[in-house]
């Protein structure tokens, strides 16, 4: 079981440093500031951030298995498998979704799905802070930060 683990991780490693470098590149794009922080700024940040911590998540699995961890496919647990691939297309829903519906309405939503998929057994209390959640983020964002977030319908 200690290897798959090892394997999971070198794996997510691998994924993590080509999404990060993906999202860097396209982040690259957006349009600059003449003065301060521009919109691609904060992306790059975060994903500087994820790739080098993917390369430190890479190295010490390497370094600790003493080479590249081999996956034992008879070992792998379907059903968590399945929760990965219901959460990628839960997250590919919640993003094609919030445009047009918008940030308020889809969010607690995704949320609480995430916290039911992974096995969170307190559903009122789910809802609770996937709401609070929420309206705390969407505060933060248009109030503090000045980063109107999509409001859909709403809006």
């Amino acid at each position: 079981m200690k290897d798959t683990k090892k394997a999971a991780d070198f794996i997510i490693s691998i994924i993590l440093i080509a999404l990060s470098a993906f999202l860097y590149m396209t982040a690259d794009k957006m349009p600059g500031a003449t003065k301060g922080i521009g919109p691609g700024d904060y992306p790059k940040f975060i994903c500087t951030i994820l790739f080098i911590l993917g390369v430190i998540q890479l190295i010490s699995v390497v370094v600790s298995c003493k080479g590249i961890p081999l996956i034992a496919f008879k070992e792998i647990n379907r059903k968590f498998l399945l929760r990965a691939l219901i959460m990628g297309v839960a997250t590919f829903a919640y993003y094609k979704l919030m445009k047009p519906i918008g940030y308020l309405l889809t969010t607690p939503f995704f949320l609480f799905g995430s916290f039911m998929l992974f096995g969170y057994k307190k559903k009122v209390k789910g809802a609770v802070i996937a709401i609070i959640f929420t309206v705390v983020v969407y505060l933060l964002f248009t109030k503090v930060f000045m980063i109107f977030l999509p409001r859909g319908i709403l809006g």
